[in-house]
């Protein structure tokens, strides 16, 4: 159960998750939002689209509610594995004889503090939750932690980075959560000294025509590119020399895993996932979130200290074993048969 099998790393994570089922399992996929489909999917996977809905929140909800219950029951669902709050939900509402793993994929008390007693009252209801990191699951209280996994997310990548421009990527979508706005005015400080790079930021969101207006403002018309959604976003940045992740917040950064899997020297904020999986100096840089200071210093130091920038993306890449998708599938697995109550030998 997730938004949509379009875009998004929550997305990505779904599809993937539900390829590796597959080959065990008969699996379905209920989405929300018809938009199209990113990404590739097994063949044998059903899926169907929630309809639409007229009405407010609750009424739309209560209509998807009775949606889900009915496809749950009809097509004698076993175990149901949602992604993100509102799917996760919709998937405890209706469990009854069905077992309800909900996924947490960003950081609530940041997300959405207003709904976290809320959101960590569905958790504690449900049979089992998944955290994408142990920072995470730890806002949580014992009663959600005590009925929980943390298991990272499976990163699979086309090639992988060779360098050889002088670029800077991002990729993510283009929302203040992001917090592209930064990264763009620590990149206009470093520009000016290193004024042969430029900035590739690959994504779209409601943040697009702002940062653009930024980026022109501070003088950056060419150096700061803005190249939306790629097919194959891995071929498109290989060449790069450095990614930043500039989030306010995470659960845990798709491109993140993706771009240290590649061996990238990667910069990110000191954001919930990226304290996880980077260990500041060795196999990553990392920086105070919002901090266009340390983040321009970040970058001048990767760009003037090539033997420092690739023993980062060295040490990345080997550090990157855990989020290989075989063995992250395999955690999965071992979870599902525990919910069907099946002895394990995954």
């Amino acid at each position: 159960m997730c938004s949509s099998l379009y875009g998004g790393g929550a997305e990505r994570v779904a599809c993937r998750l539900a390829c590796g089922l597959s080959d065990d399992y008969r699996v379905v996929m209920l989405y929300i939002q018809d938009k199209g489909q990113t990404y590739p999917l097994s063949p044998g996977i059903e899926t169907f689209a929630i309809p639409r809905f007229e009405g407010d929140f609750e009424t739309i909800m209560r209509g998807r509610a009775a949606f889900v219950r009915e496809m749950k029951e009809s097509l004698k669902i076993a175990v149901a594995v949602s992604f993100m709050f509102t799917m996760n939900k919709l998937n405890v509402w209706t469990a009854e004889k069905t077992k309800a793993i909900c996924s947490e994929r960003n950081s609530p008390m940041k997300r959405d503090p207003e709904h976290f007693q809320e959101i960590e009252g569905i958790y504690e209801t449900a049979d089992h939750v998944v955290f994408q990191t142990e920072t995470v699951r730890s806002q949580f209280s014992r009663k959600v932690q005590d009925h929980s996994s943390v298991i990272v997310n499976p990163v699979a990548t086309s090639c992988l980075r060779v360098g050889g421009r002088r670029r800077i990527v991002n990729v993510a979508r283009l929302t203040p959560q992001k917090n592209q706005a930064m990264l763009i005015r620590a990149f206009a400080a470093f520009h000016r000294t290193h004024s042969d790079y430029v900035l590739s930021i690959y994504g779209e969101g409601e943040s697009s025509e702002e940062l653009r207006a930024l980026a022109d403002s501070l003088g950056l018309h060419d150096a700061v590119q803005f190249l939306g959604h790629v097919r194959d976003v891995h071929s498109a940045i290989a060449d790069a020399e450095t990614f930043v992740l500039s989030s306010d917040y995470e659960g845990l950064s798709n491109a993140l895993l993706e771009c240290m899997t590649m061996g990238f020297p990667c910069v990110s904020t000191r954001c919930e996932g990226s304290v996880d999986v980077i260990r500041h100096g060795e196999n990553g840089f990392l920086v105070d979130v919002g901090s266009e200071d340390q983040t321009t210093a970040a970058l001048t130091r990767l760009a003037d200290d090539a033997a420092f920038r690739e023993a980062l993306g060295a040490h990345a890449r080997t550090s990157s074993v855990p989020f290989q998708p075989d063995r992250v599938i395999g955690q999965w697995k071992r979870l599902v048969k525990q919910a069907l109550d099946e002895p394990s030998d995954v």
